[in-house]
């Protein structure tokens, strides 16, 4: 009986770590991200074990794999860029980067990296102005309280006065 659980075990465990050494050398061998796709997808593997395989052996490989993904259309952007952010998370400005590369919006890549338990502020597109908008005034100088009243706008108080012109001093200018 012992003899029989032992050959069971082996018979499950022994093919799955032939098709991980496959992806493994597959990209140890520096082959084209297509053909380590086209050799995972004939092995039955699903696209969540070939992101996370791929980013097993070569975690810099991640983006490439997503932009083939998201390219070919192999599944919904939002599914392919969530199975990328999951395998890679520390990657995950470049992974965003690459499926921006196939058109992904930037509501699916939120969506995804949600999905995936990823901070989306790490993957927010870069922009000119740099910095959170609405972080000071228009040059990111804190702003200043108004210089009219006499309580600098903060209400209350007397109101600013008008400065009284004498007509004598006026005329004799």
């Amino acid at each position: 009986m012992r003899f029989l659980t032992i050959i069971f075990a082996i018979a499950f465990i022994l093919p799955y770590q032939n098709v991980n050494a496959d992806i493994e050398s597959d990209v140890n061998s520096n082959l084209p991200i297509k053909v380590i796709f086209d050799n995972a997808l004939a092995d039955g593997l699903s696209l969540e074990d070939i992101f996370n395989q791929i980013a097993g052996a070569s975690p810099g490989m991640t983006p490439a794999a997503t932009t083939y993904a998201t390219c070919n259309k192999l599944d919904s952007v939002e599914t392919i860029m969530a199975f990328a952010f999951a395998a890679a998370p520390d990657l995950a400005q470049p992974i965003a980067n690459a499926g921006r590369e196939c058109g992904v919006t930037e509501e699916e890549l939120l969506n995804s990296a949600l999905a995936a338990n990823i901070d989306p502020t790490t993957i927010g597109e870069a922009t000119a102005a740099g910095g959170a908008p609405g972080a000071g005034g228009a040059t990111g100088a804190p702003l200043g309280a108004p210089g009219f009243g006499s309580t600098g706008g903060a209400g209350g108080g007397a109101p600013a006065t008008t400065p009284t012109v004498d007509p004598e001093v006026a005329s004799e200018s």
